[in-house]
């Protein structure tokens, strides 16, 4: 039997979080055009990622351009209208090593990809959640669960697992 010393060992009151990452979800007029774009970082630090589709209103090829946390995709034109679909966009952001290195890009649900897109004013991607910081093997619990790290976690980690807490016997 694993004994502690009095006062070492402690149990804190608290649900903690594992870190969540940012995404945006786009929605635009047409179908299978809309992507989902996630940080590759967890934590609210993703909430700073922004993504703009332009519509150059001149022909061109689409290009990616990174400021910072700022993605601007210039979309590809031709003969009067916009010409790049939702599936060479995703390429494009892939192709890019700075903007690959901020977000992951996916259809969005329903969505194959093959739709032309429109532009995108500026947004931000959102719902990014910093996770509880702890050392490896701290506990928690709640009402429900018993929660424990299985390495030390910080706002960018999801280290804490749970268990769920039976019946009193």
């Amino acid at each position: 039997m694993l004994k502690y010393p009095p006062g070492t060992f402690q149990l804190v009151s608290e649900t903690p979080v594992n870190a969540a990452a940012s995404t945006l979800t786009t929605a635009l007029t047409g179908a299978n055009n809309d992507l989902v774009f996630t940080a590759k970082t967890k934590g609210v630090a993703g909430d700073s990622i922004t993504v703009k589709y332009t519509d150059p209103g001149a022909d061109g090829t689409i290009a990616v351009a990174v400021v910072g946390t700022d993605i601007e995709v210039t979309l590809a034109y031709g003969t009067g209208a916009i010409t790049s679909t939702a599936a060479n966009v995703k390429t494009a952001i892939d192709g890019s090593a700075a903007a690959s290195a901020l977000v992951s890009v996916a259809n969005a649900a329903a969505n194959d990809g093959t739709g032309l897109v429109t532009a995108l004013t500026k947004t931000p991607l959102a719902g990014g959640v910093d996770g509880t910081e702890a050392d490896a093997g701290e506990m928690y619990y709640d009402a429900s669960y018993l929660y424990f790290t299985v390495a030390a976690n910080g706002p960018t980690d999801a280290n804490w697992r749970r268990v769920t807490l039976g019946s009193v016997y």
